[in-house]
């Protein structure tokens, strides 16, 4: 006889914490315990009235199991407690171990002019002050000394990549096809390690204080002052200092007092603020790595909390205090940790990582942090060198429903949706691995060749465009979302609704809980809705009609004299051709694709790239899956199968994005008409104003976009014949 207390959602018991579901069998009596809700499922006997001494037997179990998890959960804390006390305790007392070194940091001519300036005006004005450059200026400037790049390099292949475990077969698949050449190194396509601002500490003042000295030594020597903004401390938003910023020559400089906080109990906002000493200041920041001061005084390196060089050298995102402590004193520094374990590729030190999934800071991020400051992150790891690593910890992390919150955005009735997020990781990674492996040797429409397109149209390659990147990464990240809210009744734009009710879910969840602009969330959508044209295009065999334009050797270019703009020239089979008297059926085949593509073109403008990106990567999951699932033929066959298809896919996207360019679409967006309305109206002088009038316009768009090379006393021509009633 076995008897199992298992879970079960259909249980009309209601689930009760610290339960555990009860396996046992009778003949040797084994007991396993399981955390999950009870219920009891009879197998041959009733527990509850057949065998009242085994049903006692059992439920004294269950409680003495429930005991002892108690008392095991409040030993976890009580070590907790004990734990940071003890570190509280080091720092308070002065135990805490600092560390002074001799790294010699590679100061810039403008940086050694702004330490000795501010030296000046302390010795100047007989203060007693010890100036700290702080956090990620420090880190950075280490980061790049040689000691710490050959550290880095010792340690990167113990550090799991953060994109994927390993490279994507499709990828390679990818970066093979386009060119013979090696691939770009793990670095991926961006790198930063260069400083921006300048974060200055004082110990002995606010940073306003120092800002008026710093006004006042350079107006008495009569030389510029600087205008000082003030960001006040607000503790309710975890923003916990008074920020003096002013700039200095062509630093952006933000002046800060150490600080030092006393907590009540039960809050974890400070009862008691006040300036402190560097190890005290030190304790309270987000992470060890940005716990590293320049001391400008003596020309030194500080780590007062003795772990931020260690972790620096061994690449660990790890917090100075134990994490949930830290954590619970700004939630927003869990997505810090994420930030920057993606930005410099590290890893994440476990208790870390505990700390992050607990439910307590997913509470304390969802209502003690502004969207503003979360949408801020998101938007920074989507910058960073590595976006998928940072997407893919918030998954893993349980922090992402926290992050996006698209039950505000879909109906109540949505059960939850980490599928969408971790399909749109697998998005990211396809769009981020494509553009990774192709860096070096990109193909021929992701590079722009020529300075200035069809119209006038400046062009800029992807690989170098780091905004139109940022706004791939956001569409393919979110496009799961956007397919699936677009199939939902609920989600659809309606008459009755006003312009801000018919957002998209995306666009909501964009602009209204992560407080980025709307000219975000406009570009997103337009790279979705050109990404889904392609597709329908691509998908149809448009890409053979692109490449028999690329076999008959079509262009349609620029004509330019000292650099302007006279108009297009159209070449078939290397003769130069007028437009409106070709003949060749060749030709007629590929105006009709160029006016059936310029429509998608004008619509996503300079964003085209992204959008062919984000249609090809999906085509290229979607293949993955479909091999995820397809039987595996033995030996090579599968694989050579597996890389055929790849191999033609992306020659598809390649043919049809090359055929773009050959036909000067690039730029068509910025076009201007031959004639504007006055000119059309004397022209018609019958047309009313109206639905006819805007078709009058649109007939002129078409008739530019197959006559490339047409004047306007053609397109009159054409106007005069078209609409006979209103001449």
């Amino acid at each position: 006889m076995i008897v199992r207390i298992c879970r079960s959602y259909h249980c009309s018991i209601r689930p009760i914490r610290n339960l555990f579901s009860l396996r046992m069998a009778t003949d040797s009596r084994e007991l396993r315990f399981y955390k999950k809700d009870l219920v009891v499922l009879n197998s041959g006997m009733d527990c509850t009235t057949s065998n009242g001494q085994f049903s006692t037997w059992c439920n004294d179990k269950i409680q003495k199991s429930i005991q002892e998890t108690v008392k095991a959960e409040e030993k976890v804390v009580k070590e907790e407690e004990e734990l940071v006390k003890e570190e509280e305790e080091e720092i308070s007392t002065g135990f805490q171990r600092r560390s002074r070194n001799s790294y010699q940091l590679d100061l810039s001519r403008e940086e050694e002019e702004l330490f000795d300036l501010l030296r000046e005006v302390v010795q100047e004005s007989k203060l007693k002050s010890t100036l700290r450059v702080a956090g990620g200026w420090v880190r950075d400037k280490l980061l790049a000394t040689d000691e710490f790049q050959r550290n880095k390099d010792l340690v990167g292949h113990k550090t799991i990549r953060l994109t994927s475990k390993s490279k994507s077969h499709i990828l390679s698949t990818s970066a093979r096809y386009q060119q013979k050449g090696s691939k770009i190194p793990a670095r991926g396509i961006q790198d930063e390690h260069q400083p921006v601002d300048i974060d200055i500490a004082l110990d002995d003042m606010l940073g306003r204080e120092f800002a008026d000295h710093l006004n006042s030594f350079l107006s008495e020597r009569g030389r510029k002052t600087a205008s000082v903004g003030v960001v006040l401390k607000n503790p309710e938003k975890s923003k916990h200092l008074e920020t003096a910023t002013m700039k200095v020559s062509s630093f952006w400089i933000d002046f800060v007092n150490l600080r030092a906080e006393e907590y009540t109990q039960d809050s974890r906002i400070p009862d008691l603020m006040r300036i402190g000493t560097a190890s005290e200041d030190a304790s309270r920041r987000d992470l060890t790595i940005n716990t590293l001061y320049y001391n400008i005084n003596t020309d030194e390196v500080e780590d007062f909390t003795g772990r931020g060089l260690e972790d620096l050298k061994r690449c660990v995102i790890s917090t100075p205090l134990a994490p949930l402590t830290t954590f619970l004193d700004d939630p927003l520094r869990v997505l810090r940790a994420i930030r920057f374990a993606a930005r410099l590729r590290f890893s994440m030190d476990d208790r870390l990582i505990a700390a992050a999934t607990t439910a307590t800071v997913r509470e304390a991020l969802a209502h003690k942090v502004s969207r503003e400051r979360i949408g801020g992150e998101i938007d920074l790891m989507l910058r960073s060198p590595d976006p998928v690593g940072a997407m893919r910890h918030l998954v893993n992390l349980n922090l992402v429903t926290t992050v996006f919150p698209i039950e505000k955005v879909l109906p109540k009735q949505y059960p939850g949706g980490i599928h969408l997020f971790t399909n749109g990781v697998q998005n990211l990674m396809f769009a981020f691995d494509y553009l990774s492996e192709n860096k070096n040797y990109p193909p021929v429409w992701c590079t722009a060749s020529v300075p200035q397109a069809t119209y006038g149209f400046i062009e800029r390659n992807l690989l170098n465009d780091n905004e139109a990147r940022r706004l791939l990464w956001y569409a393919a990240y979110l496009k799961p979302l956007a397919d699936y809210a677009s199939l939902l009744e609920e989600t659809k734009p309606h008459p009755s609704r006003g312009k801000k009710q018919n957002r998209s879910a995306v666009t909501k969840l964009l602009v209204d809980h992560l407080k980025r602009p709307i000219r975000d969330a406009e570009s997103v959508e337009k790279i979705f809705k050109a990404a889904d044209d392609f597709t329908q295009l691509i998908m149809s065999g448009c890409d053979i009609s692109a490449q028999s334009i690329i076999l008959s050797d079509i262009h349609v270019c620029p004509l330019t004299t000292m650099d302007e703009p006279l108009g297009l020239s159209c070449k078939m089979g290397g003769k130069i051709i007028t437009s409106e008297t070709e003949k060749d059926p060749l030709w007629g085949h590929a105006m009709e694709f160029r006016l059936l593509t310029s429509k998608i073109m004008y619509r996503v403008g300079p964003l085209w790239r992204a959008a062919i990106v984000l249609s090809m990567v999906e085509q290229l999951k979607s293949l993955s899956d479909e091999f995820a699932f397809t039987y595996p033929i033995e030996g090579d066959v599968y694989e050579l199968i597996q890389e055929e298809r790849l191999k033609h896919l992306i020659q598809q996207y390649d043919t049809f994005a090359v055929a773009l360019q050959r036909l000067g679409l690039i730029g068509i967006w910025s076009r201007k008409p031959l004639m504007d309305g006055r000119e059309i109206k004397k022209i018609l002088p019958n047309i009313p104003m109206g639905p006819i009038f805007r078709e009058v316009m649109d007939e002129q768009d078409s008739w530019m976009t197959i006559n490339p090379n047409g004047d306007k006393t053609s397109f009159i021509t054409h106007l005069r014949t078209v609409f006979t009633d209103f001449t």
